[in-house]
């Protein structure tokens, strides 16, 4: 099974949640050494109430309110699932119809109020990431140093309008430099609106499928774009690699095959692990060390939408290929999109859509929930010239039973069926080798340390293709903190053969920067057995892993250690391959990094590659270049100020609220940091220039007396600032008269206490202050 966390320790984290399309708001939540993942309770709350019924929003925080953490299986049970997506590094969480409020809500909430002061995006910025690797081959084909690879991309905004573009090098090549894509992004925030101009990314929904193109389009939906991704997901269980990259497939979260793929369009059934019907699960790793996780398996999208709300997407233009990583243009025009509507409480419904030259498929989806459960219908047809007509249906239901005990359960069950003609546009084909396929899964857990889960699928096979099917149980077991297995029994019946296998699973935690994980597959005949370690958090921070796998006879040993640096992220790695006669057929070192230059309104720096969006954060010129340090935590801290330029925090996500910490150690005593954070919520590809400090950073401190020269206690005044900028600053007194005032800085005060008369008084900041100015007794204007 594919871990979430191999670092051995646990991962704290800030993250968007996920009510299918719509961000509720971002959550802590930390994934512990064993993978099991703990939310922090008082944002969940925050970001559930707006979407939960008043009882339900009450019951739910009765529950958990008095716990500063929960798990998601103690989740699980109060009937709210919650996923982990480490692609998107988000969570998604699954909320029953019957807890929602009889109300309308939004796709994006970017009409929350916030609280405080929100900093605004820079007019102009700008990014360039750059990633590389660099392979010396031991043994195996191509000996010898190999040219280097570098991956780029870049992103400029002005205004509210993005440029983006992304291309790859590879030295040797008859071609070194090959550009993958550029376009013009606009977000349309008043009417939830994105606008793109350039080499699309469309997504799909239903059969509908979708096609790498070139043109316009224009999508309400806030799930993020990520044009810098190697994979683009096509529907119809197929997917397009733009660059050479390393692929792991993993079959009902088990490890069944690695495999090297180069740029291209591939079909799940084209793996020879792939036959029948099962959940997939693909993690692609490029060349130069960027990963992307996608998933196929019978179950479709099935979220629902509150009455009269809409999402679309509509992609027009011409088609496009891949030829040797470098994308070219066709004429062939092509449009695909989908429009749904909420349609009540309970009921959603859309019609989805791909044509181009040649051939359409048209369909339409309805998703019901009620009390039984949800229940989902997928259907569509087909028109190609060359092949002909054909259709295809799927429906689904799902069920959540609650249980007073806590051990909730869930069941599953789905029915897919396609004509033998049916294919979407752009095939030279069809595939459908399957009449019909169906499955059915159930899952409970047992105890707070158990579950089980069984699942049984079956496909009935046409023409000269058989019948398949396959009943797998899993039994998962938490013995402490420390220990965890799990055994799973199978039996297949597949064009590949038929018979029982067994996988057991183990994950021993020595302590808590690392653990051990042990696997056994008696299909394959597959072991595996891996460490991992790793030290600190942020800068400094480090990780190590090996693992070493027996399979079919021969031996593979990989190995790799990354390391996060203040401007830069790099790492080794080193794999070895061993056949059964002891000989080395494979051997490699492998050293990737990256980092990335960026700009916003004249402030430039160096960081770790940026994601989405960034901040430049630089000392103010009062602080006379001390260092800045972001997300300080004890000794550890995500980015600081040096010779190389200001602080950058490289990891700010679009339309999500997010406060950045902040501090300078080694400020002078009594300097004023102001809050010591700054709150963003950042557009698309968002770039911010904040300062540290700033002009008013002195503190004074002093004594008030009143005319008979006594101490004025307990009364609270202005500063005002003496010439045109009138900036007012509040102080109190304590019982002796003393005050301090914060926020001030060199030049003429005027400070007004509300005594009868009002009290008046002058003080004068010199110039060269350096945090505080201790001042001598006050006495009102005209008394000596």
């Amino acid at each position: 099974m594919q871990r979430f966390n191999p670092t051995g320790r646990d991962i704290a984290l800030t993250a968007p949640l996920r009510d299918g399309a719509l961000v509720l708001g971002e959550v802590d939540f930390t994934i512990a050494a064993d993978d099991t993942i703990h939310i922090g309770t008082q944002r969940l709350l925050s970001a559930l109430r707006p979407v939960l019924a008043p009882d339900k929003a009450s019951a739910l925080e009765a529950a958990i309110v008095n716990q500063p953490q929960i798990s998601l299986q103690a989740l699980h049970g109060l009937g709210y699932i919650v996923a982990y997506d480490p692609a998107t590094i988000s969570l998604g969480i699954a909320i029953p119809a019957v807890d929602r409020p009889v109300q309308s809500i939004q796709i994006a909430d970017l009409d929350r109020e916030r609280y405080g002061d929100v900093s605004e995006p820079a007019r102009f910025s700008a990014y360039l990431n750059a990633r590389g690797s660099l392979d010396y081959v031991w043994d195996g084909a191509g000996t010898g140093l190999n040219e280097p690879t570098v991956l780029l991309n870049a992103a400029t905004r002005y205004g509210g309008v993005v440029f983006e573009t992304e291309g790859s090098y590879q030295g040797g090549a008859s071609e070194p430099f090959v550009r993958e894509g550029s376009r013009l992004v606009y977000d349309q925030l008043g009417k939830d609106s994105c606008w793109t101009l350039g080499d699309l990314q469309p997504t799909s929904r239903g059969f509908a499928g979708s096609t790498p193109m070139a043109g316009i389009s224009v999508v309400r939906s806030y799930t993020l774009l990520q044009p810098q991704r190697n994979v683009q997901p096509r529907g119809d269980q197929a997917f397009t690699l733009i660059r050479p990259s390393t692929v792991e497939a993993f079959i009902n979260g088990q490890s069944v095959r690695q495999i090297r793929l180069q740029p291209g369009t591939y079909n799940v059934r084209d793996f020879p692990f792939g036959q029948g019907a099962n959940d997939v699960q693909l993690v692609i790793t490029d060349d130069a060390g960027g990963r992307e996780t996608i998933e196929f398996s019978l179950f479709f999208d099935r979220s629902l939408l509150a009455p009269g709300l809409a999402e679309y997407a509509v992609y027009v233009g011409t088609t496009t290929d891949f030829e040797g990583g470098q994308r070219s243009y066709t004429s062939d025009l092509v449009s695909t999109g989908f429009y749904r509507r909420g349609l009540s409480e309970s009921l959603t419904g859309g019609t989805n859509y791909q044509v181009q030259q040649g051939g359409a498929v048209i369909g339409g989806e309805i998703v019901w929930a009620n009390p039984i459960g949800t229940l989902g219908l997928d259907i569509a047809a087909s028109q190609h010239d060359g092949i002909g007509s054909g259709y295809a249906l799927n429906a689904s239901f799902q069920r959540l039973f609650r249980a007073d005990d806590g051990r909730s359960r869930s069941l599953s069950a789905t029915f897919e069926t396609r004509s033998e003609m049916f294919t979407t546009p752009g095939l030279l084909a069809p595939d459908n080798r399957f009449a019909y396929q169906t499955g059915v899964s159930y899952s409970q857990g047992l105890t707070e340390y158990q579950y089980i889960s069984v699942d049984a699928r079956y496909s009935a096979g046409r023409d000269i293709y058989p019948d398949e099917s396959r009943l797998r149980v899993n039994y998962g077991l938490r013995l402490n903190n420390r220990v965890n297995f799990q055994v799973e029994a199978n039996y297949e019946d597949r064009a590949l053969g038929k018979g029982f296998g067994a996988r057991f699973s183990f994950t021993f935690r020595r302590n808590e920067r690392s653990s051990i994980q042990g696997a056994y597959d008696s299909q394959t005949e597959q072991s595996r057995l891996g460490y991992q370690t790793s030290n600190g958090r942020g800068v400094g921070s480090w990780s190590a892993d090996v693992d070493v796998t027996h399979a079919n006879e021969s031996n593979r040993v990989n190995g790799s250690y990354n390391r996060i640096s203040n401007r830069a992220e790099w790492g080794v790695a080193q794999t070895a391959s061993i056949d059964g006669g002891s000989d080395l057929t494979d051997r490699r070192t492998s050293l990737r990094g990256g980092s990335a230059l960026v700009f916003a309104d004249g402030a430039f720096g160096v960081a770790r590659p940026v994601y989405d969006g960034f901040a430049v954060i630089a000392p103010h010129k009062s602080l006379r270049d001390r260092t800045v340090v972001i997300n300080p935590q004890g000794d550890s801290f995500s980015s600081r100020s040096g010779w190389l330029g200001p602080a950058v925090a490289n990891d700010l996500t679009s339309y999500s609220d997010r406060a950045v910490p902040y501090d300078v150690p080694d400020a002078p005593l009594g300097y004023d940091l102001g809050q010591g954070a700054f709150r963003v919520f950042p557009p698309y590809r968002a770039g911010y220039r904040v300062a540290v400090g700033s002009d008013y950073f002195v503190t004074a401190v002093g004594r008030l007396l009143d005319s008979e020269g006594q101490p004025i206690p307990l009364l609270a005044g202005t500063a005002i600032e003496a010439g045109g900028q009138l900036r007012r600053v509040e102080l109190f007194t304590n019982r002796d008269g003393r005050f301090g005032a914060s926020g001030l800085r060199p030049g003429t005060w005027r400070i007004e206490l509300p005594t009868r008369p009002v009290s008046v008084y002058t003080i004068v900041i010199p110039e060269g202050s350096d945090g505080v100015v201790t001042l001598a007794d006050q006495r009102p204007e005209g008394q000596p």
